[in-house]
């Protein structure tokens, strides 16, 4: 597999964990808003070029979109397993 190709079923990974495990704005079953929170996997990459990243600054990251984006409150519980899931899939795509 290219590194194009694992390049793009990353971004398509952490598009699903935006959608089915963090969704702020429950939207999930909502098809007609399945890309509404792709502007955010940008974020979450510029966090991920940090070489001393953590799942916990993606949760960060993903705290702060919440509180300042979305204007809503920030829920720790959620981004930290969306975090964790993507993680998961980011060392994965280094393997």
């Amino acid at each position: 597999m290219s590194s194009e190709d694992r390049s793009d079923i990353f971004i398509q990974q952490i598009q699903k964990v935006l959608l089915q495990d963090w969704d702020p704005l429950n939207i999930r079953k909502n098809t007609s808003m399945k890309d509404e929170y792709d502007a955010y996997i940008a974020d979450v990459l510029d966090v991920l070029e940090n070489e001393s990243a953590t799942a916990a600054n993606i949760a960060g990251c993903l705290q702060e979109i919440e509180h300042e984006f979305l204007g809503i409150k920030k829920t720790s519980d959620r981004a930290e397993k969306a975090a964790a899931k993507i993680w998961q899939h980011f060392e994965e795509f280094l393997a």
